[in-house]
C-alpha cells in the first residue's frame, strides 16, 4: 500500500478565498479542468501526519497578508495561471519550519494557482490578460490536505486558524 501524501496550504479568508475561488470555478467550467481551494503550497509531500500536525499546533503565528508580485503563467500543470506571491518574511519562515522536519526536497515558489490543465501560452497569456485581481490577499488559515489521488479526491485532514 503506497502512503499517502499530504501537502501544507496556507488558506486566504473566507472573503479573498471567495474571491479567488469565483476565478478558480470560472476557468475550470470554461476549460474542464478540476475545481480546488484556493491556497499557496508551504510544503509537499509530507508523509507523517502526526509531525505535522505538531508543527501545525506550536506554529506561533498571526493573521498575516501575502501580496501579489505578478500574475503567472506556465507548461507546469500546477502554475498553468498562477498569482506570484512576495515571498516575503513571514512565508519564508512558516516554509523553513516544514524544510527543517522533514527530509523531502520542495522548491518553495510562493503562489495561488487559478487552474490546473494544460493549455497553450496564447490561451494562458489570454487568461492573464482578462484577469482582475486584488493586489494583496489576508492568510488567516494553515491546513494540511491530503493530496494523494486526483485534485477531486484531494481533503483538507486538518487545520488551525491563525490569531
Amino acid at each position: 500500500m503506497t502512503k499517502k501524501k499530504f501537502s501544507i496550504w496556507l488558506i486566504p479568508s473566507h472573503l479573498d478565498g471567495a474571491l479567488i475561488s469565483r476565478s478558480i470555478q470560472s476557468l475550470s467550467k470554461k476549460y474542464l479542468a478540476p475545481i480546488f481551494k484556493p491556497h499557496c503550497t508551504i510544503f509537499s509531500p509530507i508523509t507523517d501526519i502526526n509531525k505535522t500536525k505538531i508543527i501545525v499546533n506550536q506554529l506561533d503565528q498571526k493573521i498575516f497578508q501575502v501580496n501579489i508580485e505578478e500574475m503567472g503563467e506556465s507548461d507546469d500543470i500546477w502554475k498553468t495561471v498562477f498569482l506570484k506571491l512576495v515571498n516575503n518574511s513571514t512565508l519564508k519562515k512558516i516554509n523553513a519550519l516544514f524544510s527543517q522536519a522533514f527530509p523531502e526536497i520542495y522548491q518553495f515558489d510562493p503562489h495561488i494557482s487559478l487552474i490546473y490543465k494544460k493549455l497553450d501560452a496564447k490561451k494562458r497569456k489570454s487568461i492573464i490578460s482578462k484577469l482582475d485581481m486584488k493586489k494583496s490577499f489576508t492568510i488567516d488559515k494553515i491546513s494540511i490536505v491530503c493530496t494523494s489521488g486526483s485534485v477531486e479526491n484531494w481533503e483538507t485532514v486538518y487545520s488551525k486558524t491563525l490569531k
